[in-house]
């Protein structure tokens, strides 16, 4: 099966739902004139980043009145949506979501696993805040669709390669991770995606914020990675497509199923899997925590 991906890679206006909302519909419009199958936004899209206390304002149940809108495009389009928001749980309760919408309507949500707390005097201090307002999700479900399974990550999720090696024995066909990640991460950020795709020899697109917020600055650079190349026994190549860094980019790639059964064979990293390994992982994790 061959899908057509878009990466809406926007530069958010904070807490300004509305504006970012018609700038991920103009994207919509531009993919859905392409025939693409999915549309991926960056983390927080809807909201921008650097909301603060407003997150309790901005965040929305979900399903809930966006989604009910992103449903009403996806079924007028054709087109399955992914894009971040913040989720309104039980009351004072917060989730960083990724949210999947297609032609059938509301499909899933990622609640972000992992939650950085540090601070970083590169932006100022409090630069990632998730822990200051998100609970972290605990689910790992893997969404059945008619363009494949997928499976979805935010942001500081993709550093833990257990969340990525997890949904591909779930049978995830695509991984997506979706991130803010700012301009001073990315030197650290962009090998990482690289090597989710490698080390599982799987379909990876990520879509990060690019531009500016305040005083924040997203480097960008939203990629659509393969599994690797049966010719030159490469893995985590070809990269399809690749986003402009710093700024707003809206770039389309195709992929190919076939071409990870093709690939895998020739890298057996999933065949190869070390369960002794996990056993002692998780005993030593489990005295740290």
């Amino acid at each position: 099966m061959k899908v057509k991906i878009a990466l809406g890679q926007i530069e958010p206006s904070t807490l300004n739902k509305e504006d970012n909302f018609i700038k991920m519909k103009k994207y919509i419009d531009q993919a859905a004139n392409q025939n693409v199958n999915l549309i991926i936004f960056p983390e927080l899209s809807l909201t921008g980043y650097n909301c603060g206390d407003a997150f309790f304002e901005v965040a929305e149940e979900i399903p809930g009145p966006t989604v009910n809108e992103f449903e009403d495009i996806a079924k007028n389009n054709d087109i399955y949506i992914i894009w971040g928001m913040p989720e309104k749980g039980i009351e004072g309760v917060l989730y960083n979501d990724a949210v999947l919408v297609g032609p059938e309507g509301y499909i899933g949500k990622w609640r972000k696993h992992t939650l950085p707390g540090h601070a970083t005097d590169k932006v100022g201090p409090g630069a990632f805040p998730d822990r200051r307002y998100f609970r972290a999700g605990s689910k790992s479900p893997i969404f059945k669709t008619k363009i494949g399974n997928i499976g979805m990550m935010v942001c500081y999720d993709i550093y833990f390669p257990e969340i990525s090696r997890l949904l591909t024995l779930k049978g995830a066909d695509l991984l997506v991770g979706i991130s803010g990640s700012p301009s001073f991460e990315k030197d650290i950020f962009e090998p990482l995606v690289k090597a989710r795709a490698m080390e599982n020899a799987i379909w990876y697109a990520y879509c990060n914020l690019g531009g500016k917020e305040g005083e924040t600055e997203y480097w960008g650079g939203s990629t659509i990675i393969g599994p690797g190349d049966k010719e030159s026994k490469v893995p985590g190549e070809p990269i399809i497509c690749k986003a402009d860094y710093d700024k707003e980019d809206l770039i389309i790639g195709t992929i190919d199923y076939d071409k990870t059964g093709e690939f895998r064979p020739y890298f057996p990293v999933l065949r190869d899997i070390r369960l002794d390994f996990y056993e002692e992982l998780y005993k030593i994790a489990e005295e740290i925590t």
